[in-house]
């Protein structure tokens, strides 16, 4: 016993000896450990392969060339629209989008999330495309059949969701402007500095044209118009981390969209202000915490087709949506 207790005292000294050259390691690697913000919700889930989800990502986004989201949605099967026209022309309220084979109709019958919020007007239920530029998303994911994800029934043919860009997707400055000999323009831009380990995005976009005839020649009368359109959107968003597994992601979001639809005086417009905070945390215990407000209005004029008077005035539709995940 002794023998050993001595050979034990010989020893003990060596590793002392390496404690203080390890104690001036440990900091510097604690150090040089990196916090990366990545801007999205968490990755799919292990289930995801069981269901049909095709992605479309940025670059197939912007080739569309109209510059519309749902141009650029459409080459996923089944997808489908109560109206064929694009945002520009068609009423708000009739801008519902269906999967799944089901037939298009002005309600939406699929979930639209926009960094998981859903999109969808609150009391009619038409997703304001002219709110949300191809240019501001990364990816988006189109899942055919009812109830995917969290929200169930809500997605009752489907679900599209839709991931904003960060900044290195994105760049510092991005602009464009764009216009055509009947005096119709689009002028969109994006400034997407990096701000310490977060990033913030601010955002632009404003079409305006006189648009097109949506009545034939043969059957136009002097009250016939073109169906003008004028909309503008403006979107803010940041990110940044809390600790190096858990980051805060916060939007906001306004637009107006104003047209007029085959007659003088048959005005249309569509408002909304939308805010969002997000949580995400991708440690071992990951984990997606949502809340939203919204807040949209609607106003319609109808002009009759017989006597060219205005038979209805909506001066106005208030909505407000709250909700959570």
């Amino acid at each position: 016993m002794r023998r050993i207790a001595s050979v034990a005292a010989l020893t003990l000294p060596l590793p002392a000896l390496m404690l203080p050259a390890l104690a001036m390691v440990v900091p510097t690697s604690v150090q040089a450990q990196e916090i990366v913000v990545i801007g999205a919700g968490l990755e799919a889930p292990p289930a995801a392969p069981a269901y049909n989800i095709q992605t479309i990502d940025r670059d197939r986004l912007l080739e569309a060339a109209s510059g519309r989201l749902e141009d650029a949605l459409s080459s996923a099967a089944g997808f489908q629209q109560f109206r064929r026209s694009d945002s520009r022309a068609s009423n708000p309220s009739a801008q519902g989008v269906t999967l799944r084979a089901l037939g298009g109709n002005a309600t939406s019958r699929t979930l639209i999330l926009l960094d998981g919020v859903p999109m969808a007007d609150p009391f009619f239920g038409y997703i304001p495309f002219s709110a949300i530029a191809p240019e501001r998303l990364a990816a988006a994911r189109v899942t055919r059949g009812g109830g995917a994800g969290a929200f169930g029934a809500g997605a009752v043919a489907g679900i599209v969701e839709l991931d904003s860009a960060n900044a290195d997707q994105l760049g510092l400055v991005q602009a464009s402007l764009t216009g055509n000999d009947r005096g119709e323009t689009e002028l969109s831009g994006t400034l997407a500095p990096k701000l310490g380990e977060g990033f913030a995005v601010v955002s632009g976009r404003w079409d305006r044209g006189q648009g097109f005839w949506t009545t034939p020649v043969n059957q136009r009368v002097p009250a016939s118009a073109r169906a003008a359109f004028d909309a503008w959107s403006a979107g803010l968003r940041a990110v940044a981390p809390i600790t190096p597994d858990i980051e805060l992601q916060a939007r906001g979001l306004v637009f107006e969209d104003r047209r007029t639809l085959r007659f003088t005086g048959a005005d249309t417009s569509s408002t909304g202000q939308d805010a969002s905070l997000r949580l995400v945390g991708r440690g071992d215990w990951a984990f997606d915490v949502l809340a939203y407000v919204q807040a949209r209005n609607f106003s319609n004029i109808v002009i009759s087709s017989t006597s060219f008077r205005k038979t209805l005035d909506q001066r106005a539709t208030p909505s407000t949506g709250l909700g959570g995940k």
